[in-house]
Parts: structure tokens; sequence; C-alpha cells
């Protein structure tokens, strides 16, 4: 799946502080550490396109590799459950943007852009997100693209209790999300990416 020295970077990783979390959650859950190296191959693809520095963008890249390593401290059996989750369980689950947030900086990661990527995925544009319900421009623009690309990767990809979606049907989602759940500007980045540029992702999948 490797496409360029910036991706393979990423994997490189797993011989730092950070790296070795995620080693530990290719083997506590090989489905989210696969859908982590997913997530970053698809920012690699998506971060030319992005309004931000060059210099920035093996951050991002690395920051969605990083994105779910607080799924570590979560409970297997919330983690691998194969039915829905009830609200307790959805509870601690909802818990690992901020626990992704405490292993980086106890790792003295200092990224600044990486850890708010990490703590903050999972808001939503239009506020209704977690840990903090921020909304809009207030969600760094890292999370939000990050948001994007990790929805796209999910819906794609089989999960115990939903078939994987068709992508043409991936994409509608993200449209119909545009301004609630996802930046549409974000939104209409991924949708215009040239054919010949994400092919290379769903050739990985």
């Amino acid at each position: 799946m490797t496409i360029s020295q910036s991706y393979a970077e990423v994997i490189s990783m797993q011989h730092t502080g950070a790296g070795s979390w995620m080693k530990y959650l290719m083997y506590k859950s090989p489905a989210t550490y696969r859908h982590c190296v997913r997530v970053a191959l698809l920012a690699e693809i998506v971060v030319p396109y992005l309004p931000i520095d060059e210099k920035e963008h093996a951050a991002f890249i690395r920051g969605c590799f990083l994105h779910d390593v607080g799924k570590t401290k979560v409970p297997n059996d919330i983690l691998h459950k194969k039915e829905r989750l009830n609200d307790w369980e959805w509870s601690v689950l909802r818990k690992h943007p901020v626990y992704g947030e405490e292993i980086l900086r106890n790792q003295s990661f200092y990224d600044e852009n990486i850890l708010q990527l990490v703590r903050f995925h999972h808001e939503r544009y239009d506020g209704t997100g977690y840990p903090e319900g921020r909304k809009g421009e207030q969600i760094p623009l890292f999370a939000r693209a990050c948001s994007v690309i990790d929805a796209l990767d999910s819906m794609l990809s089989m999960r115990p209790y939903k078939k994987p979606l068709t992508a043409s049907e991936a994409y509608r989602e993200l449209e119909r999300h545009r301004n609630t759940q996802f930046d549409a500007v974000i939104v209409d980045l991924v949708l215009e990416l040239p054919e010949h540029e994400i092919g290379h992702y769903f050739s990985g999948i």
C-alpha cells in the first residue's frame, strides 16, 4: 500500500514511543490498526489539496495514522463487540480521543497539530460531536479533515454489525452530512479528488 516516502515514514513511527502504542493496537485490534493505516493512506492522497503548508503534510499523515491510538485503553469486550453497543459501552468508547491525546502527551509527543487531531477527530461541524461539543472552525482543521476521511474508510470497511457501503453510497453519505457532521469544504475536496489518485486507496482495500 505504500505510495511514497511520506507514507513509509508513518509506518516507521512504530520504532518510537508513540509507535509502540500503535504496535500494541495492532495486536489488540488488528481491524482498528488496519483502519488507521488506510486512513493514513487516504491522508497522503488528500493532504496536497488541504490549505496547509507543505511542511505540515507529514504531521497530518502521522496524525491520521495515530488518530485511534486511544482505543488501546478501551476494553476488548467493547472494542470487539459484534452487536451494537449499549449506552454505557458507547460512553466508554467515546473516551478514546481523550485517551489518545493523553497517551501521546505522556510519550512527550509535542506536535500540537497532531495532538488536536487525535483529541477532536470526532467533533461534528454542527457542534453535536465529542469530547467537547466544538463546532465549525472551533474544531482544528487537521481534525476536521481527518473526520471526513476517517468516516469514509469506516463506511467502506466491513464492520461486525454492518456491511460496507459501495463507493457511490459512501460519497452520497458524505455529501448528505455537509455542514452537519462534516466541514463542507473538506467534503467537496474529497469528492473531487482525481480518480487516478483516489484509485491508490481503492486498490489497497
